[in-house]
């Protein structure tokens, strides 16, 4: 099996058309539904559009399995936060915790960031496994509107005990987690 870590072109996001689907109404932000080429290079261009926005890829013998996305960078306080999405297909395989370590790793070592932060939705207990073993600690959970609005009704009707309706807007409750470059570096030396 061979891994490659490197900045993601607007070749490879074609690529993500091949991507599985969930099948989870939770976990469908995260399905491309793309069906056209400009769509692909629109959504490439949104991530790739800030200063202080970076998307880098994950690759199993050339396919992007995974992507993380560097994004509110703040240079001055040195941290930043990542975004991660993972095909569903390779989904429980250690691979998002492998592209997790080579990211952090290369960020790290790259760019004067000394902390990273995620937020991650409680019920995404198989992300917080994986963000744990790579070293990411709690720091806060807050209520925070949920990123896919478009599935209230069934969202609700299946996971209730997960979500509330806050002033109209689905909502969720998310933990923030952050590392410390130290501890990475110190730790996987």
């Amino acid at each position: 099996m061979i891994l490659e870590f490197r900045k993601l072109s607007k070749k490879d996001v074609y690529q993500f058309s091949k991507w599985g689907r969930h099948e989870d109404p939770r976990f469908y932000q995260y399905n491309f539904p793309f069906d056209t080429k400009s769509e692909f290079d629109d959504w490439y261009s949104m991530k790739q559009k800030w200063v202080l926005r970076k998307v880098y890829g994950l690759f199993l013998e050339n396919y992007p399995v995974a992507f993380i996305t560097l994004k509110n960078i703040n240079w001055f306080k040195k941290r930043a936060e990542l975004g991660i999405g993972v095909d569903p297909n390779h989904l429980g395989k250690g691979l998002g915790t492998t592209a997790l370590n080579e990211y952090l790793e290369y960020v790290f070592n790259k760019f004067p960031i000394e902390t990273m932060f995620l937020r991650v939705a409680v019920f995404n207990e198989r992300a917080r496994r994986s963000y744990e073993k790579v070293g990411f600690r709690e720091v806060e959970r807050r209520v925070e509107v949920f990123e896919e609005q478009g599935y209230k009704d069934l969202i609700l009707q299946d996971y209730q005990d997960q979500f509330q309706l806050i002033q109209g807007e689905l909502c969720t409750m998310f933990i923030i987690m952050s590392i410390q470059k130290k501890d990475f570096l110190k730790a996987n030396k």
